[in-house]
């Protein structure tokens, strides 16, 4: 029982230690991305771009990330041995026969080593397999030929019993109903119309007062900072922008360049513009890090989802979708 309750105690520490890591160790990514000079009157080519995008967690023990245009393809390597994507059976296969292609072929029967009875026997079963299938075609040819024949003689009694004349009340009948619902379906389609309009008034109205409610504004609020929380937290620690760009014409350039001075104290350090007033090219440079701490994510999704404020404007926007 002692050395039970020791693997159990040891189990539950190292899940214990495990979560306490997942949630408290930031995971670090790294964005690098750079355009060379490019004239754009000649064309953009997205190969001349490069891009690496990149993540690690825990002195790198588990790694990835992708590089454009080298390697197209996400990768997640865990002590640098790749566990996403799994490797294919193919690829297994296409390296096993490429190893097997110098080595010498062994147990291959040719033709020239087959007796000729085993021919002989061959051609005869080959024979045989073709008269039975004649034969098998015949016989459905033949009960196609007799199910046509009757479907062509029940068109014609069908046909025959049509041609009988129909009394004049049963025409009568046919007419009035026909005028019937050719006066009353715009009077149906009319009170749909209203309905549904009746219905979204409403909804609209109930919606209105939902939001004008204090618990929806402090519901709001608490959404806000913990959404506002968690995107200050995953934006880049350290981002090195060098952005040069010309569009042709020098008032539109010049406006950029009014656009990005008014955006400069958000911006200081952080992005540099270099504007080209004469030709129309595209360069840039552009370096980013960051981290996303797991911790952050779940108390915050945590705090808004057992808020009862939150709670109670949920169930009332459910009820009135479902009204």
């Amino acid at each position: 029982m002692k050395i039970l309750g020791i693997i159990l105690l040891c189990v539950i520490g190292f899940i214990l230690v495990l979560l306490l890591l997942i949630l408290f160790v930031p995971v670090r990514y790294r964005i690098d991305s750079s355009i060379p000079r490019t004239d754009l009157d000649g064309g953009f080519d997205a190969e001349k771009v490069y891009a690496k995008v990149s993540f690690s967690w825990l002195l790198h023990i588990l790694s990835g990330g992708i590089v454009y245009p080298e390697n197209k393809q996400f990768e997640v390597r865990l002590f640098g041995i790749r566990i996403f994507p799994l490797r294919k059976k193919n690829e297994k296969a296409d390296n096993k026969d490429n190893k097997d292609e110098g080595k010498p072929s062994s147990g291959v029967v040719e033709m020239s080593n087959i007796p000729e009875s085993d021919h002989v026997e061959a051609a005869k079963e080959e024979t045989d397999s073709v008269e039975t299938d004649t034969a098998e075609a015949e016989v459905s040819e033949k009960e196609e030929t007799n199910s046509s024949d009757e479907a062509a003689a029940g068109k014609e009694s069908d046909e025959e019993a049509s041609d009988e004349p129909r009394s004049f009340l049963d025409v009568l009948w046919n007419i009035i109903d026909k005028v019937t619902n050719i006066l009353e379906t715009p009077q149906n389609v009319f009170e749909k119309i209203q309905y549904t309009i009746s219905r979204v008034c409403g909804k609209i109205s109930m919606i209105k007062t939902t939001i004008e409610n204090d618990i929806f504004k402090r519901a709001f609020d608490l959404v806000k900072r913990k959404l506002l929380r968690i995107i200050k937290m995953i934006l880049p620690d350290k981002c090195n922008i060098r952005l040069g760009l010309g569009i042709g014409d020098p008032a539109q350039t010049a406006e950029l360049v009014g656009i990005f001075g008014a955006m400069y104290p958000f911006l200081f350090n952080k992005v540099s513009f270099e504007p080209d007033f004469d030709e129309k090219v595209i360069e840039m440079d552009a370096h980013l890090k960051g981290h996303i701490t797991v911790f952050t994510i779940v108390y915050s999704a945590a705090v808004c989802f057992f808020n009862k404020d939150v709670k109670k404007v949920i169930r009332r926007f459910k009820k009135i979708l479902r009204s």
